[in-house]
Order: structure tokens, then sequence, then C-alpha cells
């Protein structure tokens, strides 16, 4: 049987450990930076595609895309969407933004009604990968995450982070297959995956 102050200090590890582990859906899907942090790194390199006036069609639209089965990824994605709203009323090269919360389960119809021209995937959302990148490739759609290894896996543009600096990652086949053409400039300074 454990004492008293054995019990205290297991509880207590246990606390700590919950508030120092990563912002992330699951254990195997961490965001190595807040939202807060990599949207406005990510709404700066879409501006880098060569086509994003062209894709975008006189506005920007993001869909934040999550697995309405995985609380966790609809925690996540409402963090995400919470941390875009705060850009409202503002432009990317002079387009206006809205943004929407996508369930993966209608995916496609909101897409077509709300005419989403940017996925961001949330995590939650690694058993959904060939599906959206699927989808985002045979419709000219860019994608985006804060989960590095999703873009090791075929989403297009991501945060990371090494030795604690923001890193930009760059899928540059899926970033071709969706209709992106990233400026080298970009690319020089992007860790990129072929």
């Amino acid at each position: 049987m454990m004492s008293a102050s054995r019990l205290r200090l297991l509880g207590l590890a246990l606390a700590l450990g919950t508030l120092l582990r990563p912002l992330s859906a699951t254990a195997a899907e961490p965001m190595s930076l807040a939202p807060d942090l990599q949207l406005p790194l990510i709404l700066k390199v879409l501006t880098y595609d060569r086509h994003f006036e062209a894709k975008a069609n006189g506005e920007l639209v993001v869909g934040v895309v999550f697995e309405q089965a995985d609380p966790d990824s609809l925690k996540a994605a409402s963090t995400v969407y919470d941390t875009l709203l705060r850009f409202s009323g503002k432009t990317v090269k002079r387009l206006p933004m809205r943004f929407n919360l996508v369930p993966i389960g209608s995916l496609e119809r909101s897409v077509e009604q709300l005419k989403i021209n940017v996925l961001y995937i949330a995590p939650g959302n690694a058993r959904n990968l060939e599906r959206l990148t699927r989808f985002s490739q045979a419709n000219g759609i860019t994608t985006a995450t804060g989960v590095p290894d999703y873009v090791k896996r075929g989403i297009a543009v991501g945060i990371g982070v090494s030795d604690d600096r923001p890193q930009i990652l760059i899928n540059l086949p899926a970033s071709k297959s969706e209709g992106s053409e990233f400026d080298a400039s970009l690319l020089r300074i992007a860790t990129i995956f072929k």
C-alpha cells in the first residue's frame, strides 16, 4: 500500500505530465507549435504559391478538417478555428478570408457548398490522409497542417519545430499535385519532402 505522501507525489507527477504534454489530438499526432504561432506562418507560406490568387478565385476560404468520431480532433480543430477567427476582417494578398469547421464525413459537400480552397488538416486525421490527399489533388485544393508527420505522409504544407525554432515543411510532390508552385526563395528556407 502507498503512503499518502507517495500518492500525492504520483498525483502531482501525473498532473505535470498532462500539463507538459504537447498540444495534440493523440500522442502519435502532435502539433509541434501552438495554432496562434503556426497559422500566421501557414498563411504567409500560401502567398509564396505562384498560383495562390488564381486558386483562391477572389477569396481565401479555409476549411479546418476534423474527425468527428474523435473528441480530441474536434477540440484541436476548434482551437485552430478560434485562432483563425482572429484574422477575420484581414486580407492575404488583398484577398478576404473565411473559415469553416469541416467534419471529414461531409468533406466533399462542404468544399463544394462553401467554396473551400485550402484545407487545414487538424490532428486526429491520420487514418483519413489517403482520402484527403486524393481529394485535394483531384480538386486542386491546397492542404496545410500543424502535424509534421502529416506532411511526410502527403499533406502539402506544414509547420514544425527544429532547434526550438519554427520550421516550414513542404511536401513537393503533394504541392505540385494540388496545383501549387512555390517560389524558390521559400523552398530554400523550407524543409522539403520529396
